[in-house]
Formats: C-alpha cells, sequence, structure tokens
C-alpha cells in the first residue's frame, strides 16, 4: 500500500528566519545613523586609498562626494559623485555625477543585508550607482563608528577588456561641506 510521506512540519529555526531578520534589521534601525546624514548641502568627501589591492581601473587619486538620506536609506540613500571629468573613462564627464544610489528591496528581506564585515562599522548597505558612460556598479558603504564613511565601488569588465576594464576601489570620506 502506498502511503503519502508523513507531513513534516516545518522547524522553529525556519519558521523564525523572518522574525529574526525583522528583528535585526528593527535593531540596526535603532542605531543613531541620524549623525551620517548630509542635510542639504553637506557631504561625505575624500578619495581612493591608492595601493595596488584597493585601486583596480580607477586613476590615482580621485575624489568622491557622497550625500546620504539616512531617512531614506531603504529607498534612496543619496547620491555619488567623482572629480575625474579630466582623466577619467568617461571624460569630459565625471565617471560618477551625482548619480543616485538605488538599492534593490528584496535585499532588506534576505541575510544579505546584515552584511558586516568588521567590528568598526556601523552598518553597511549595498547599492547600485549609474556611471555616466560605463552603466552600473556595485557601492557598499560602511557607516564608520568614527563617523566616517568608506565606498567600495565593484565592477566587472565587459568582454573586450580594452573598452571597459574591472574595476575595483575604496573610498574613505570625511563629513565636511565639500565640493568636487
Amino acid at each position: 500500500m502506498n502511503r503519502p510521506p508523513p507531513a513534516v512540519a516545518p522547524s522553529r529555526s525556519s519558521v523564525g528566519i523572518p522574525g529574526v531578520l525583522l528583528a535585526l534589521g528593527l535593531a540596526t534601525g535603532c542605531r543613531d545613523l541620524e549623525r551620517f546624514d548630509t542635510g542639504e548641502a553637506g557631504a561625505f568627501c575624500g578619495s581612493i586609498i591608492d595601493s595596488s589591492f584597493t585601486r583596480a581601473g580607477f586613476q590615482p587619486g580621485v575624489g568622491m562626494r557622497l550625500t546620504l538620506d539616512i531617512d531614506a536609506l531603504n529607498v534612496a540613500p543619496g547620491t555619488l559623485s567623482t572629480n575625474d571629468a579630466e582623466l577619467g573613462p568617461c571624460s569630459p564627464l565625471p565617471e560618477f555625477d551625482a548619480a543616485p544610489l538605488r538599492v534593490t528591496p528584496e535585499l532588506f528581506t534576505d541575510p544579505l543585508s546584515l552584511l558586516e564585515f568588521g567590528s568598526n562599522r556601523d552598518h553597511n548597505f549595498v547599492a547600485w550607482v549609474d556611471s555616466s558612460c560605463q552603466g552600473s556598479a556595485l557601492a557598499v558603504v560602511s557607516l564608520m563608528h568614527t563617523g566616517d564613511v568608506e565606498v567600495r565601488l565593484l565592477r566587472s569588465g565587459s568582454s573586450a577588456a580594452a573598452a571597459s576594464p574591472d574595476q575595483f576601489g575604496v573610498f574613505q570620506l570625511l563629513k565636511n561641506d565639500c565640493e568636487l
């Protein structure tokens, strides 16, 4: 006699994952992230770390300007600009020109949204940012305990390596009223 397999009750861990993710997300929201908000005129500014393992596909010394809207972190976190109009890949335009950071809403219910690396970060988030001429790049933004921000930009090159090389850059940014 063929019996259907016994019904298996979902484990507590599989049922509790969405609840745990929600609780962790709320806990992250309770951190004092307001100090990272740049308001209407402020920004985080700095430059790429010039070393062989933190700068690939970017000009040496390229600067970045980042605005952040902490209230909209899960919707439209801010904008990103670079100062490489003269020598960058999109010349005569900068590679990023007040480009909006775009988030993937589904990411906030995925474990990837809990990205943690290093104990000196208050919060990390992942966003997309569009170049003036090279399509989208992935931005990993870290809000540091010190009140500074680190941005990692990543992009895979095209199959024609000469046209669009791989990019990886780590930028250290300080909060101030700056222009590029």
